[in-house]
């Protein structure tokens, strides 16, 4: 072996040898239950973050740990064609590289240019997962846009037409002016505005105004005068159809039914009442009504029936329909033209500072529009009450339960979904619109009953030919594509070859669980859980755990354009600050962004980082998932890791070293004959064995880490290795003592490598593999189809274990007595032991301690026994203390202040114990046992002050 542990060496060549003995495939016919997770399937818009490396690290650690424990493991691979996210990335490119906009090519060629792309990035994502080490069965590898996900999808939408879910609506979506398309809610980020605020747009050259309430007059016809309203969006005023106010206001009940005129087209505003929108104590207590551009006036415009006007393109400009003054302007160019407008008109009142919240494309960065348009929507209502009901039965549990109470309160509150999304690239809607001959509007869309649901044209063909016998006609596909959590949303049922009635389905469906994280509980999980319980008759999954959201080392959320986004691969291998600044140039980031990316770069990693190897990096984004809903990643923890599998790479050197190369380890081990430091390793592996397995029961990750990271570092390594080295020199006295530490060793190493191989497989690989395999036993050629562990009920040994934590804080307590100075000098040291059980106990283990402790020779004294002169002490319990016979080195003046801080600490323990059993009611409300308890304390805390006395009497005595 070599001396040192290196990842690159050890992690270079075990996952192509796991694939190509199909150690990953799940088998539909076999018998063992089985135990199925999905894939996240990642976007094919670029490589994996670290985002993506936590789900990689939860999800195989889960599959590893149920393909050991005797499940029938399979865990399903698959990639997102992520429709907006995708097509935004390749136009930028086409305009960065070409200055040619998607339009300017085609449908048809651009969409060959995202094929490439994917093709490019795909395979790069797929490369990454198994660097990572993710298990996962390639034989079903997928993807949301090859032909049987596409089949899915058509079939889903045809059923859910067909059951009454979907249908065709002129609603208010949420629309984005650069990309053109309606967006769903979670691409839109909501920007938080103190006040006055400007803010790059895309497409304007100077910076627009945001974070302003603007009042302006509207005229009252009949000469009533005027009433004002405030607007944070005056360009929409060109759309107002009405005006509310509060029915209890004094201030407009003789306006109630009245009319204001607009004064750049004369149409007449009705004054409504409307006590839910319309607070009269904010500012002039009248609101003005956009149906067709405000979620709130959309409500309001469809309970008093007024008319809804959109007066914006697709692309942001004023149309026909907000007055010839202003058509063809840019919308946030028209907001100073209307200003303009009013102040001529002498409407104009006041522009004051104001707190608001704005709505941003997370992907293209223009302000998100809502607009009125013409788009398929799927009714959730009788879908979200099964997934409530699901999540209330328990036949989906979710982890963390905290995040219940965010499923029920989304759920009762569902809107519609609008699923039809303006772009090229993703599933083109299966719908087809019949033109006739004799319609007197030739527009797409113009008759709802003209649309054909179809699985393909040949259908639609047929069912138009029934439908209109004899007409002449023309058809056309609906050119929308769905939203890409329509097909992910169909991924539990699609990936195991839905609608198709096929093995993989009866077998694996419903899966065990979906691990995600929390930010998408409702976009994509919720989806899952309505389209599966009503396409595939069942939940798509048993339980939903949520792992915490990556931030950077500062709590930051990580973007590109802070030059935090993390590469895993860069953290496995390791990179240079110059290479990680040259990743910015050549990526896809703004050229203004690139500079600030990169000064965030220098801040964070001004040595770059480190090569910490897969291993550590699972290992430590595994254990920080006991951090709420949010992991602050510092690369150093990470680091720290890679060091620590140095010490797991030492501990096998040392073992193959003992071993021996003739050595052979028995199928059993008698546990009745073995030496006390042995019988209590195997009792303190048993302890860890049983928490690491209740620990990944309940989905408790961190603590299972943190129980096998004990009991390596601080029992096997520290503790028991170091023990048994005596044990190996050529005495003969240690000769039985000799093997049964060997086998002990034996035992520990292979339990414990196969309890760590879930969060660290590769080098727990590369370490089994070296260890010796009984030979009468039925072995395995891996590691990852061994058994994992379970608990061996005879290695239990809680008195052992008693026994050995005295022992050990014996050893620690003369460990902190030797000097600062003391680094190879060993001393002589005392035990001073008050009973016969404790110095019985000194006596058994007083090799071990002389060991542990470092120290030339260990004398167990009686309490009527002298104690040596030159000693610092120290109290162990009332019944132990311990010597270190410095030679002079003492330095009394410190071991007084040691004994005075001991003194307060145990007065201090002694007082609040004294306060609590002298408290009124003690007495009768405490158990009798809890009061035997406390006294037994009490008297325990007195007795070491009393050997705090002794200790600072033969201070004095020195």
């Amino acid at each position: 072996m070599a001396k040192q542990y290196s990842p690159a060496a050890v992690e270079k060549s075990w996952y192509a040898w796991w694939e190509s003995s199909q150690y990953f495939e799940a088998d539909a016919a076999s018998s063992k239950p089985p135990f199925v997770i999905v894939q996240p399937p990642p976007n094919v818009t670029g490589v994996l973050h670290i985002g993506h490396a936590i789900t990689a690290a939860i999800e195989d650690a889960i599959i590893r740990w149920r393909r050991m424990s005797g499940y029938n493991a399979l865990w399903v691979p698959g990639m997102d064609h992520a429709g907006i996210a995708t097509q935004v990335v390749v136009e930028k490119k086409l305009m960065r590289e070409k200055n040619l906009s998607r339009h300017d090519v085609g449908r048809e060629k651009f969409l060959g240019e995202v094929l490439k792309w994917k093709e490019q990035h795909g395979g790069a994502i797929l490369k990454q997962l198994r660097i990572l080490g993710a298990s996962l069965d390639w034989s079903r590898e997928c993807f949301t846009m090859d032909e049987q996900r596409s089949k899915a999808v058509t079939e889903a939408f045809v059923r859910l037409y067909k059951d009454g879910l979907i249908y065709r609506a002129h609603r208010l979506v949420n629309w984005d002016c650069t990309l053109r398309t309606a967006i769903s809610d979670i691409e839109v980020d909501h920007e938080d505005l103190a006040g006055e605020t400007p803010l790059e747009v895309p497409g304007y050259r100077s910076p627009v105004q945001f974070g302003v309430l603007i009042s302006f007059a509207y005229p009252l016809e009949e000469g009533l005068g005027e009433i004002i309203v405030a607007t944070t969006r005056i360009e929409t005023m060109l759309g107002d159809t009405a005006i509310a106010v509060h029915p209890q206001d004094e201030r407009y009940k003789h306006l109630h039914g009245k009319y204001a005129l607009h004064p750049f087209n004369g149409r007449k505003l009705k004054i409504i009442c409307d006590a839910e929108l319309v607070d009269p104590s904010f500012g002039t207590g009248a609101v003005k009504i956009t149906p067709a551009h405000d979620p709130n006036d959309f409500k309001v415009g469809e309970q008093h029936n007024l008319e809804f006007i959109n007066i914006f393109t697709d692309d942001g400009k004023i149309n026909e329909m907000g007055g010839s003054q202003f058509e063809g302007m840019p919308r946030f160019a028209a907001r100073t033209a209307v200003i303009d407008a009013l102040k001529n008109k002498g409407l104009y009142r006041d522009t004051k500072s104001n707190v608001m919240s704005l709505s941003l494309c997370s992907r293209s960065k223009d302000v998100v529009e809502p607009m009125m348009k013409p788009q398929w929507f799927v009714n959730c209502n009788s879908m979200a009450k099964e997934a409530l009901d699901a999540v209330k039965s328990k036949k989906i549990e979710i982890i963390p339960p905290q995040y219940e109470q965010d499923w029920y309160r989304w759920l009762e509150n569902i809107r519609d979904w609008c699923i039809s999304r303006q772009l090229w690239w993703g599933h083109r809607i299966p719908a087809w619109y019949v033109t006739l001959e004799d319609d007197k509007d030739k527009d797409m869309g113009s008759y709802s009953d003209h649309w054909i649901i179809a699985r393909d044209e040949n259908d639609a063909i047929l069912e138009a030919k029934q439908r209109y016998p004899g007409k002449k006609y023309q058809l056309y596909q609906d050119p929308d594509v769905l939203d890409t959590w329509f097909s992910s949303g169909l991924f539990p049922l699609s990936v195991l070859g839905w609608p198709d009635d096929k093995p993989d389905l009866s077998t694996f469906y419903p899966s065990s669980v979906l691990e995600t994280g929390s930010d998408i509980l409702f976009f994509w999980v919720a989806r899952m859980v309505m389209m599966g319980m009503q396409l595939g008759g069942d939940v798509p999954f048993q339980k939903v755990y949520l792992h915490p959201i990556i931030r950077d080392a500062h709590g930051r959320k990580m973007a590109k354009s802070l030059g935090n986004v993390i590469d895993p691969i860069d953290v496995i291998n390791g990179i240079s600050l110059e290479n990680l600044q040259k990743k910015l140039e050549d990526g896809n980031l703004d050229p203004k962004e690139v500079e600030k990316a990169k000064e965030g770069q220098r801040k964070d990693f001004p040595n770059g980082i480190p090569e910490c190897g897969t291993d550590a990096l699972r290992f430590a984004l595994i254990s920080y998932t006991s951090q709420s809903d949010k992991i602050n990643l510092d690369i150093k923890r990470v680091h720290g890791y890679r060091q620590w599998c140095n010490k797991l790479w030492n501990a096998i050197r040392f073992a193959m070293n003992k071993l021996g190369d003739q050595y052979a380890p028995p199928a059993t081990i008698a546990v009745c004959s073995l030496p006390p430091v042995c019988k209590w390793i195997l009792s303190v592996l048993n302890k860890a064995v049983g928490k690491i397995e209740s620990s990944l029961e309940a989905y408790k990750f961190s603590e299972a880490t943190s129980s096998i990271y004990s009991w390596w570092q601080y029992q096997l390594c520290d503790v028991y290795i170091e023990a048994i080295k005596p044990y190996f020199n050529e005495s003969q006295e240690f000769e039985s003592a000799r093997g049964a530490s060997r086998d002990t060793l034996w035992v520990c190493l292979d339990t414990g490598l196969r309890l760590l191989h879930p969060f660290m497989p590769y080098i727990t690989e590369e370490l089994w593999q070296r260890l010796p395999q009984p030979k009468e036993a039925c072995t395995k050629d891996s590691i990852m189809i061994s058994e994992y562990p379970a608990a061996v009920h005879e290695w239990t040994n809680d008195q052992i274990e008693n026994e050995m934590e005295i022992v050990l804080d014996t050893v620690n307590k003369l460990r902190s007595l030797r000097p600062s100075t003391d680094t190879y000098e060993r001393r002589p040291a005392f035990v001073l032991c008050r009973g016969l059980e404790t110095a019985a106990t000194m006596r058994s283990y007083q090799s071990y301690i002389t060991t542990l402790a470092s120290v030339s020779s260990l004398q167990i004294l009686a309490e009527d026994d002298p104690t040596p002169l030159d000693c610092a002490t120290h109290i162990v319990n009332k019944d132990l203390s311990v010597f270190l016979q410095l030679r002079g080195a003492l330095d009394t003046k410190a071991e007084r202040e040691k004994l005075r801080r001991k003194r307060e600490e145990i007065q201090r323990q002694h007082d609040a114990l004294s306060q609590k059993m002298n408290a009124s009611g003690y007495r009768e409300k405490a158990p009798q046992s809890k009061q035997d308890e406390d006294a037994r304390k009490l008297a325990a805390l007195l007795g070491e002050l009393e050997i705090v006395d002794e200790a600072e009497s033969k201070l004095d005595a020195n």
